[in-house]
């Protein structure tokens, strides 16, 4: 069926998808003009485009912090999901993770497409990170901390993930 058979069907969500369509277009506006903002937003559209449209309607202080916690998190699990990082690479990274996001150099080559991209321009995400608040700095450290298994738990998710694979 084409898209104005499926519209002409079901006539009631004609009024749902315009909304929708015009809170993509002002989400679209609201991309800061400073590279490190736009790269985050950007990224995040590209790792998450409906929870990018969720977090782009709230205000610009939230938003800016979640923008920042989701990436983090994706940056997180692409180190913890890529098998060919070996144990002894992947743990120590995955531990300091919460003190990485301080380092405005720091970045890891690893994941494949978007992530990948993620992670080589690391940096810019960490920069965004600095910006924020400083007690939102804190409170998403502690939950990036806490947020980890200990370093026992890490070593033994990642050999019991390799032997899977």
């Amino acid at each position: 069926m084409s898209s104005i058979g499926a519209i002409l069907t079901h006539p009631d969500d004609i009024y749902p998808m315009l909304k929708l369509k015009m809170a993509v277009r002002v989400a679209g506006k609201q991309i800061p003009p400073e590279p490190h903002w736009a790269f985050c937003y950007t990224m995040l559209h590209k790792v998450s485009r409906s929870f990018s449209l969720v977090i782009q309607q709230l205000g610009t202080e939230l938003r800016n912090a979640i923008c920042i916690f989701y990436l983090v998190l994706r940056a997180l699990d692409t180190v913890g999901d890529d098998t060919s990082i070996p144990t002894d690479v992947k743990v120590p990274i995955l531990i300091a993770f919460h003190h990485h996001i301080y380092d405005r150099d720091w970045h890891f080559a690893c994941g494949t497409k978007n992530y990948k991209v993620l992670m080589d321009q690391f940096h810019h995400v960490s920069t965004a990170f600095l910006e924020l608040e400083k007690g939102q700095n804190n409170t998403l450290e502690q939950i990036y901390h806490l947020a980890h298994p200990d370093d026992h738990d890490i070593r033994q998710f990642c050999t019991s993930t390799l032997a899977v694979v």
